[in-house]
């Protein structure tokens, strides 16, 4: 047998046990440089236009099913509005994952609402008299999400069955996320819950089993040390909902794998060390990020993320390399991600 049919037949595989979870699955794995791509309640909490593009290169020293190593972006937009709207914030992103003969891509769109817990009520120009140091927020996002795969999958010589009998090879479909922010002098914490909407799917003319919900929360305290530095160690746990198995079609064929109860679950914890230099519009961030799984009969380390950055003044570059714990570690150099990002203002917090 060929090395290219083996090598597709291998990506078929795949696509059959993991089905359509790009969306949460991309924007997770990012959240470090932007907690808005996990929580929608982010956008506007601080007062500043934030601008970022993320690109991940991973599988660094593998070859892909395409002689090429998979790799995703992510191109973000948030703001606080003004002009008697102080309240609200808005956010979006895109992002365009390829992985082989696989691509996916998609984005959302999000509004959300802040309600300031501090004493002052005095309204100024984006509520600058107003302090923000202590703030719930709650927002709602539209998300779209398409999949495709590239047609030199279904070799001619050995045409796919499923696409004959008519399967469909790409689509896109809709859902929403719910999220909720919370500040407290130095403490932060969200709540995320995306894949609101159950939804049906097909792909290569194979019936998905709905998605599950997925939960996201995240916590953190930032210690300020003076001189403009502060210590933030933080956590983020990610975990599966599984819906009724009713909903899955009412006694239909679907795929366990992904809907077993108990599956998906990951915890990280991080610490980062941040500094503005003093008299100087400069500053710095390191960081460190273990990630573990939790799912059930399968709990191990999964990755450490080693990373840091730097702004100059209205600008911030990033940069971390993932290196992985579990047995595919030992084939590869590990992932690369960088980060680009403009603001409008200077923000207290790097990277949240």
């Amino acid at each position: 047998m060929k090395i290219k049919h083996i090598l597709v037949a291998l990506t078929m595989v795949l696509l059959s046990q993991t089905g359509l979870k790009a969306q949460e699955e991309i924007v997770y794995n990012q959240y470090y440089y932007n907690y808005y791509l996990v929580n929608p309640a982010v956008a506007g909490a601080e007062r500043c236009t934030h601008f970022m593009w993320t690109g991940y290169l991973g599988f660094s020293g593998v070859d892909g099913s395409r002689g090429e190593t998979p790799r995703f972006t992510t191109l973000s937009f948030r703001t606080r509005l003004r002009g008697g709207l102080e309240r609200l914030g808005i956010g979006a992103y895109a992002y365009l994952d390829q992985n082989g003969y696989s691509l996916r891509r998609g984005g959302q769109v999000s509004l959300g609402y802040h309600i300031p817990l501090s004493g002052s009520s005095t309204r100024g120009y984006m509520m600058k008299q107003r302090d923000i140091t202590r703030q719930l927020s709650f927002a709602l996002a539209c998300v779209v999400n398409g999949y495709g795969f590239d047609s030199k999958l279904f070799d001619q010589q050995a045409p796919d069955i499923v696409i004959e009998n008519g399967g469909e090879n790409k689509g896109y479909y809709f859902n929403a996320t719910f999220g909720t922010y919370f500040l407290f002098d130095n403490f932060f914490a969200g709540l995320t819950i995306a894949n609101l909407v159950p939804t049906k799917l097909e792909e290569l003319g194979k019936t998905e089993p709905i998605r599950p919900i997925n939960p996201f929360i995240f916590l953190g305290y930032d210690f300020q040390l003076g001189d403009g530095m502060q210590f933030e160690p933080g956590a983020m746990f990610k975990f599966n909902i599984d819906r009724d198995d009713e909903s899955n079609g009412g006694g239909g064929e679907t795929n366990n794998t992904e809907t077993s109860k108990g599956s998906q679950r990951q915890l990280d914890f991080h610490l980062k060390f941040m500094q503005d230099v003093p008299g100087q519009d400069f500053g710095y961030w390191v960081e460190l990020l273990y990630r573990h799984s939790l799912d059930t009969n399968n709990s191990q380390p999964l990755c450490l993320r080693p990373m840091g950055g730097i702004r100059i003044k209205k600008f911030n570059i990033g940069y971390t390399y993932g290196l992985l714990l579990t047995g595919w570690g030992r084939h590869t150099k590990g992932d690369h991600e960088l980060m680009l990002s403009y603001s409008f203002c200077k923000t207290q917090h790097f990277c949240r």
